[in-house]
């Protein structure tokens, strides 16, 4: 469900976040596996947008683009998006 709705879904080089909500949410938070292993993905939208990822952050670490990488995929991963 995750995948369509709040725009979770696997890719090829890794956990592609790009979530389509609606604008007057704050923020959610879902935990999803992925390769067996445990996410926590926390998402802010402090400026009540639909969509578009400003920035990401997974276990601390400022990523590019909207692909959580495999390589820094760990047994309890934070992934941190903040949208447009």
């Amino acid at each position: 469900m995750s995948q369509y709705i709040l725009g979770i879904r696997p890719d090829y080089d890794g956990l592609m976040v790009d979530p389509v909500i609606p604008a007057t949410w704050d923020s959610f938070i879902v935990t999803r596996r992925f390769q067996g292993k445990e996410m926590e993905i926390r998402v802010t939208n402090p400026s009540h947008v639909s969509s578009g990822v400003r920035s990401m952050e997974v276990n601390g670490r400022a990523v590019e683009g909207n692909i959580v990488p495999v390589g820094l995929i760990v047994p309890r991963t934070l992934v941190e998006v903040e949208l447009k």
